[in-house]
């Protein structure tokens, strides 16, 4: 499954920039119970974190990768990856574009593949509107967490 939204913010890029730092991780993802540093430096390619997140009463641990970092003053970027669930293999890619002092585009793209039968059989079974609503909505929170 691979996807790629892009919307504009209408907040200055900074803004919006500081909410993918590692410190907001958990502002960033709900879900996201814990993110310690377990090797690298905060915020730079090839920062390892161990992550922690619940999922209603399912508690998971997996390793994150920051796998790309940019940060200048008219564009960012960051991509993530891990494997969640030891059934898939996530990435994600946040990019944001400065178009003036009030508005960044962002765009959002990300790809999940299975692993194995396990992850297979999950996503067999999520419905692609399910999916696609959850990829909105989590675009719709960045936007609310960007105060815009």
């Amino acid at each position: 499954m691979e996807w790629k939204e892009k919307t504009l913010v209408p907040t200055h890029i900074e803004v919006v920039w500081d909410i993918f730092q590692d410190q907001y991780i958990t502002k960033l993802m709900p879900k996201v119970t814990e993110h310690k540093l377990i090797e690298g430096e905060p915020d730079k390619i090839g920062a390892r974190y161990r992550q922690t997140s619940r999922d209603g009463k399912k508690t998971e641990t997996y390793i994150v990768e920051t796998t790309q970092y940019l940060d200048t003053p008219s564009r960012k970027e960051k991509e993530l990856h891990f494997f969640p669930d030891n059934a898939f293999e996530v990435k994600l890619r946040f990019v944001l574009i400065k178009i003036n002092e009030n508005e960044t585009e962002l765009i959002y793209e990300g790809c999940k593949k299975p692993v194995n039968l396990k992850g297979k059989l999950k996503q067999k079974l999520s419905t692609t509107h399910a999916r696609r609503q959850g990829i909105q909505k989590f675009v719709q929170h960045i936007i609310r967490e960007a105060g815009a």
